[in-house]
């Protein structure tokens, strides 16, 4: 069988991988948070002390080939650009790479199906970032793709850094009002030549989210436009000159435009998916003369 094929038969036991490059910041000593790509992980094991992490977290095609082999029950891990085998057994305190063994911090556990190493052989071996917010004790991790888009996001292309920014898991620390309203339509609103701050409105819910500098998305703010349910957290000062993109994705299109200092509201364009496939899942789209601003 192809090494494909049983990567994907043994996707319960394993699926992804991780990131490009380590950092010489001190750890917390019991992270409360996990990211991987932005997404927060809500399965993360501490074993001897040290933070494990899901392999199939660490989805990064482009990078990494996993595979199982039932015979030996060992898992297998490839990455052709920098021609590493690597081999993990459950249990074991070593892990093979390209014929030799490391050592490492904590034993690969396999839990509920789920196989779990440690953070640093991942950052280290494999070849990921990894990165430390002790403040809100984050632990920030990104896969070789993940840390191209992180870049992206903080200073490259506007259209592309907005759209990740779309899709980043929002961190509401704590507090978020669900909405209760109707309607089929998700509305962004960034500021003119940004994108790294946005307001989206949801089903009379109007939050404000802003990204920080390790790249997670943290809502700031947010007030249920209708009434119910009051509000959280301090309202931002109004943008001025914006770029609004409405998404209804019953109906399959995007109408976007943009919002002058006065408040005047100017479309732009309708795109129907439908109609145009080639804009299947497009939310954001180019704004011609837009120049970014916020690029870090």
């Amino acid at each position: 069988m192809k090494k494909w094929k049983k990567a994907a038969a043994a996707a319960v036991i394993v699926a992804g991988v991780l990131s490009a490059g380590t950092s010489s910041m001190a750890a917390p000593a019991k992270p409360s948070k996990m990211f991987i790509n932005g997404l927060y992980q809500q399965d993360v094991l501490v074993v001897n002390d040290r933070t494990m992490v899901q392999l199939r977290a660490f989805n990064d095609p482009k990078s990494f080939i996993y595979s199982y082999e039932t015979a030996t029950k060992t898992i297998i891990i490839e990455n052709p650009v920098k021609k590493m085998t690597v081999h993990l057994k459950n249990g074991s305190k070593t892990a093979e790479v390209n014929g030799k063994n490391v050592k490492l911090d904590a034993p690969v556990t396999v839990k509920a199906g789920r196989t779990y190493i440690p953070v640093r052989f991942v950052t280290e071996t494999l070849g990921g970032t990894v990165d430390y917010d002790n403040s809100a004790k984050y632990i920030i991790v990104r896969t070789p793709t993940g840390e191209e888009q992180f870049k992206t996001l903080k200073n490259g292309d506007l259209e592309k850094a907005r759209e990740l920014a779309i899709r980043i898991t929002r961190v509401n620390n704590g507090t978020e009002i669900e909405p209760y309203g109707e309607g089929f339509s998700t509305t962004y609103t960034f500021p003119k030549g940004e994108a790294l701050r946005y307001f989206i409105s949801y089903k009379g819910l109007t939050t404000y989210v802003e990204i920080n500098a390790k790249g997670i998305a943290e809502i700031k703010w947010q007030k249920d436009t209708l009434g119910k349910n009051g509000e959280a957290g301090k309202e931002p000062k109004p943008f001025g000159e914006s770029v609004i993109f409405s998404d209804n994705f019953m109906a399959d299109m995007v109408t976007y435009g943009t919002v002058d200092s006065a408040g005047k509201y100017t479309e732009l364009g309708v795109i129907n998916r439908y109609e145009n496939k080639e804009y299947a899942n497009v939310i954001i789209m180019p704004i011609e003369g837009e120049v970014r601003t916020d690029a870090k």
